[in-house]
């Protein structure tokens, strides 16, 4: 049996908040829009950069780092292992948090990580047509699925020598 849907909203200020939001007339449940936590990681292996080329849209054909959405009771560490394996099918051993940054058009909260790989060999999954290890020179800049991704990268090979020192935290509005 289905469970029918009573919502039916209306705009109204909740309680202390004082924030208009949408809100049954029927329940009174509240349609909080909370971010999305994506995790994700840089994996770098002699100087070289795994991506990932999409098989599934937004982005179908363009190049990424391995990353997604967290499931359910899900951390954004184990998050950024799981996506490594799904895309790319490689292990990976997450050495350090690189950078924490919100994408507010989106309503993304992302976690990136910097991984070395554990295991010897990779190869595309399912959402995924190709993945190969590119020099920072070499990565293909005009195919790149998101900013975000940009960012990234840059942000990593500009900081590679200090990051123990460098703020994780960044706003991003590019994506």
């Amino acid at each position: 049996m289905k469970n029918k849907c009573c919502h039916s909203f209306v705009l109204r200020k909740v309680d202390l908040e004082q924030k208009k939001r949408k809100i049954c007339k029927k329940c009174g449940f509240i349609d909080y829009k909370n971010p999305k936590i994506v995790a994700g990681s840089i994996i770098v292996k002699q100087g070289k950069f795994l991506l990932c080329r999409r098989a599934i849209h937004p982005g179908y054909g363009l190049w990424t780092l391995p990353s997604g959405y967290l499931d359910e009771n899900e951390n954004p560490k184990h998050g950024a292992i799981r996506e490594a394996k799904e895309e790319v099918n490689i292990k990976i051993k997450i050495q350090q948090l690189l950078a924490i940054y919100t994408i507010k058009k989106r309503n993304i909260v992302q976690f990136m990580f910097l991984a070395k790989q554990i295991n010897k060999t990779f190869k595309p999954g399912i959402e995924t047509l190709e993945a190969k290890f590119f020099d920072f020179k070499e990565i293909p800049w005009k195919k790149i699925a998101f900013p975000s991704v940009s960012f990234t990268l840059r942000y990593y090979y500009k900081n590679k020598n200090k990051l123990k020192n460098s703020p994780i935290f960044h706003d991003f509005n590019g994506d």
